[in-house]
């Protein structure tokens, strides 16, 4: 999948969340590494399994999506919100989270080693559902 492929998923699922016809982001397993999405808005969009290694999710909206299982590892997520977000057993190793918003978000069993993550957002992650915190 090209990135003006993603452009256009990204473009429709905007119109979806705004009731003005376009579709639900479902991408299930695709492969997405690299991909450029800052400022993308994802809300509710499903993303279980995805590959989303090196992505720039620099202050994507990702509230309440679906990142279970999904590869983010190395990805730029700074500023990114993830509230409310399923990021059960996401690899995020070595992804920057800096600033970004992970209030109310399932983590469990997700990889956080190496990630970068500021105190803010690591109390904000405290308030995650989780076993393992």
């Amino acid at each position: 999948m090209d990135q003006s492929d993603i452009d256009r998923i990204v473009r429709d699922h905007r119109r979806w969340l705004a009731d003005d016809g376009g579709e639900q982001a479902r991408l299930t397993g695709r492969d997405l590494s690299g991909a450029k999405l800052q400022g993308a808005v994802l809300k509710r969009a499903v993303l279980s399994k995805v590959n989303l290694e090196n992505a720039d999710l620099r202050e994507a909206d990702l509230t309440d999506a679906k990142l279970d299982e999904a590869n983010l590892k190395n990805a730029n997520l700074k500023g990114a919100r993830l509230r409310d977000a399923d990021l059960a057993g996401a690899d995020l190793r070595f992804a920057d989270l800096r600033n970004a918003d992970l209030a109310g978000a399932e983590v469990s069993g997700a990889k956080f080693k190496g990630a970068v993550i500021l105190p803010d957002a690591l109390y904000r992650l405290m308030g995650c559902r989780s076993e393992s915190i």
